[in-house]
Order: C-alpha cells, then sequence, then structure tokens
C-alpha cells in the first residue's frame, strides 16, 4: 500500500528503516534501496553440496544489503498522508507483538517490512509475492521505463480523480 500510494520503488520500500519514517512530523525520508542478495557457496571443497550458490545450506552473501540511492534527487523526504501514517502506526504494533512473539528467534533488522522472523524481505520474494497478489485479483502485470518510479494513486491523497 506504502509504495503504491507514494509511487515508491520496490527497493525504495524494502529498502526502508525505522529510523527513516517520522510518524510524529508525518514525512519519511528515502535514501537507500535494497539490494538483490548475492551469494557464493559456504560448503567445504572436499565435500561440495553441488547446489547453485543461493541454494547451498553454507551459503556466503557476498553483497551488501543497500547502497544509496543514485542521486540527490532519489535522496529526499515524502509527506505521508493521514491514511499511511495510521497504517504505519498500526504496522509497528504488529511488529512489535511478532518480535515478542518470536523471543530470541527475531532477526534484529530495524527494516520497516520484514520476514516474519525480522529479517529483512528478499526482493526477488517480495516480486514472486506481488505477481500471485495482481494475478489474484485478476490485474495484469504491467511495466514502466526501467528505473522510472511508479505514479503514485491517490487512494490517499484525498483527491477525488482515480
Amino acid at each position: 500500500m506504502l509504495a503504491l500510494a507514494l509511487g515508491l520503488r520496490q527497493g525504495e520500500t524494502l529498502g526502508l528503516r525505522w529510523s527513516d519514517v517520522d510518524l510524529a512530523n508525518e514525512y519519511l525520508k528515502l535514501r537507500r534501496n535494497r539490494l538483490r542478495p548475492r551469494h557464493e557457496r559456504g560448503c567445504p571443497e572436499a565435500s561440495p553440496c553441488r547446489r547453485k550458490a543461493g541454494y547451498c545450506p553454507d551459503k556466503v552473501q557476498v553483497r551488501r544489503e543497500t547502497k544509496n540511492t543514485k542521486s540527490r534527487a532519489g535522496r529526499r523526504a515524502v509527506p505521508l498522508p493521514g491514511p499511511l501514517v495510521a497504517m504505519l502506526r498500526a504496522h509497528a504494533e504488529t511488529q512489535g507483538r511478532e518480535r515478542k512473539a518470536a523471543g530470541n528467534l527475531w532477526a534484529e533488522s530495524e527494516y520497516v517490512f520484514t520476514k516474519p522472523l525480522g529479517g529483512p524481505l528478499s526482493p526477488n520474494t517480495d516480486y514472486h509475492d506481488w505477481k500471485r497478489l495482481l494475478e489474484d485479483a485478476g490485474v495484469r502485470l504491467a511495466f514502466t521505463t526501467p528505473g522510472t518510479p511508479p505514479p503514485p494513486c491517490s487512494c490517499c491523497s484525498g483527491s477525488r480523480t482515480a
């Protein structure tokens, strides 16, 4: 919902940390993009698992999780409409309950959008979940020009036009 309402790119949305979100002043700061993970095998050469690097049980991540936005224009403050502020407050409360329920299993990451046990979401998994959601809703997947953010929707802006 956040990405649709504000016209954010996938990496911008998945790269958001709670320190980037100011609910009291109703804005968020976009500073980084979440990257797709890249792995190498971590199993010993004497007994390799023979799987692709991403599926190796001992895989080692070789790419950092995030990078700064490409340009100064990409680093920006984005105002949050009231309905999104309420949604993010509810999400923070839900995440707090999940953290408490998970106990020692929770992987602290500070990301706004996480896996059920707190680790960062994989952009690839997020993309496939998005495709499944669109398919279930009967909506055709459409692409924009690469690097161009999608236009924001008017669902939270108070505009009457769609």
